[in-house]
């Protein structure tokens, strides 16, 4: 930095006023936003351009105060990239409850000591502590100033100021922060240059709701969350930004950061050392998770063992590509208007593997749009038994009141659909929960072959792979304490899931197909009077077809005409 200028003094006013001057200027000089030194993967995040962006990190890893940083650039226009207005930006900062935005947003922004500095031992001059260069000064540093200098706070407005709970902090430029809590739903109608998210949100429903207060005036989301495993939305992001770095996308519209705990400088090996023993203690997950900054899925999800690299079949590993017609073909339904999901399976003549081949998901969903979508997909195809979750299958239509079961198998008939054992209609899927699910375990089990049982055809389920990533397990408290069952959490979309438990769970096999086209199913009429004729049998076998009958002579000749052309 430039040394002061020498100015003449003349008077007792000038004086003073000139010491006020060099004050404020040397409180310029070590404002926080000035000497903050960021780490290489910290500043890769902060120049990223891309839209949204998540941090992921365990313990002191960085994150928090990397993600306070970069809404302080935003907020005061002084980002080196030139992400953001220079004036009147709108933030939105959103925690986990109003005690997290009172106990770490707003200090991270209002409050002093969010990192050290130290005076250069040349220059003289503040700057960043460095526990690597400056070891055996650590005494000499001292807490830096605010993110956010007061001198540039024009107010702030308080919903409970002992606590920290804060409203909105106005600048002297026009920017507005304003703080949500993920507890209650924040108002809608307002647009945002950043909206920054701190921590796992118990509420998903948020998340569409933040993106879209970003369109306007093409903001950015910032989130920084340690991986717990407990939003859908946060996966979801992650997920997205594990795709983009898999296909390798130019400049991709979100970026995943992860920071890890042993990276961090500032903490001392032995205060290292002493929290991966008690994280050790508490579990294997535990230690990923706050350590390294990984997400926990193999003790929350109800199928960790699942993998494509594992359970995935290529296509070139079956004839032509394609499921041989002498393969028996099951499929699974899962009946819904929002989502009617249909899985297809079917087994080869050894037995040795159960393949799922194909999927329907069908959005918005009516009795009419299942029948044309199933037939198209079942067209050519020869299937053993149909089989769906009879809960939903039960359940009845609000407008006519029949059960949504009925109107499919009429569907089906309508279309010809039909299956060796039952028909148009459907066996009903195994109830005991329990029992599917370690079924399921099972065919995932590795052989001593190195196959499994279960396998998917890649590239064929995406929605079903999509929601096995995110099946888990419901999480219960006890005494206080979160404890995570064995049950299935079946709430958002886990209908694929649901129709693979059912087919592996009614014990798919290979039975040899006797005909190798299915007849066309009896008409209606003919299995009512089928029904008739076995009533009005007589011990001794015979039938009267007389003046008993109760069809007329038109209706007679009518269904003879059309029983003519069933033959």
């Amino acid at each position: 930095m430039k040394p002061l200028p020498s100015i003449p003094v003349t008077s007792s006013y000038q004086k003073e006023r000139l010491k006020e001057l060099q004050a404020e200027i040397n409180d310029r000089r070590i404002e926080s936003l000035r000497l903050y030194r960021a780490s290489p993967l910290q500043e890769k995040m902060h120049a990223s351009m891309a839209s949204e962006r998540l941090v992921i990190g365990g313990n002191r890893s960085g994150k928090t105060i990397s993600t306070a940083v970069e809404v302080a650039r935003a907020a005061t226009g002084c980002d080196p990239y030139g992400k953001y207005p220079k004036s009147d930006a709108v933030i939105a900062v959103v925690g986990r409850s109003y005690s997290h935005l009172g106990m770490v947003c707003v200090p991270y922004l209002l409050r002093a000591d969010r990192f050290k500095i130290i005076r250069d031992s040349q220059t003289q001059q503040w700057r960043a502590y460095d526990p690597i260069n400056d070891a055996g000064r650590k005494a000499e540093a001292k807490p830096a100033p605010p993110l956010i200098p007061p001198r540039l706070i024009k107010s702030i407005s308080w919903i409970q100021k002992s606590a920290n709970y804060a409203n909105c902090i106005e600048l002297t430029n026009g920017t507005r922060i304003f703080f949500f809590s993920a507890e209650s739903e924040p108002p809608q109608g307002f647009a945002a240059d950043l909206v920054w998210i701190d921590e796992d949100i118990p509420q998903d429903n948020l998340i569409p709701e933040l993106q879209a207060r970003l369109a306007d005036k093409k903001g950015r989301l910032l989130w920084s969350a340690m991986p717990h495993s407990r939003s859908e939305s946060l996966l979801g992001l992650s997920e997205r930004a594990d795709r983009a770095v898999e296909l390798g996308i130019p400049n991709p519209t979100i970026e995943k950061f992860v920071l890890r705990f042993l990276d961090n400088d500032h903490i001392d090996n032995e205060e290292k050392a002493k929290a991966l023993e008690r994280w050790a203690a508490a579990g294997e997950d535990v230690l990923r998770m706050r350590s390294e900054g990984e997400f926990l899925t193999d003790s929350v999800l109800v199928y960790p063992r699942f993998n494509m690299a594992v359970q995935g079949m290529d296509r070139s590993q079956l004839p032509n590509g394609m499921v041989p017609p002498e393969w028996t073909r099951y499929l699974a339904v899962d009946p819904g208007h929002q989502v009617c999901a249909v899985l297809f399976l079917a087994v080869p003549p050894d037995g040795s593997c159960a393949v799922l081949y194909d999927e329907l998901y069908i959005r918005q969903c009516s009795a009419i749009t299942f029948g044309e979508k199933l037939a198209e997909a079942t067209k050519g195809q020869t299937f053993y038994s149909f089989v769906i979750d009879m809960h939903g299958g039960r359940l009845r239509d609000i407008g006519s009141g029949r059960q949504v079961v009925v109107q499919y198998v009429e569907e089906l008939r309508k279309h010809g659909v039909r299956s060796l054992t039952t028909g148009s209609a459907f066996m009903a899927g195994c109830d005991d929960i329990a029992a599917r699910t370690s079924a399921v375990r099972s065919s995932l089990h590795v052989r001593p072959d190195g196959n499994t049982r279960l396998r998917v055809l890649r590239g064929a389920c995406p929605n079903l792979e999509r929601e096995l990533k995110r099946y888990r397990k419901k999480t219960i408290m006890v005494n206080g304490v979160a404890v995570v069952s064995d049950e299935p959490n079946t709430r958002g979309e886990c209908h694929a899931v649901q129709c693979m438990e059912y087919l592996i769970a009614s014990d798919p096999k290979y039975v040899p197909q006797k005909k190798t086209d299915l007849e066309p199913e009896m008409p209606q009429w003919m299995m009512e009077f089928m029904e008739r004729r076995r009533k009005r049998t007589t011990p001794s076998g015979y039938t009267y077809l007389g003046p008993q009958s109760d069809l007329s002579a038109q209706e007679i000749e009518e269904n003879a005409n059309e029983f003519a052309e069933w033959l």
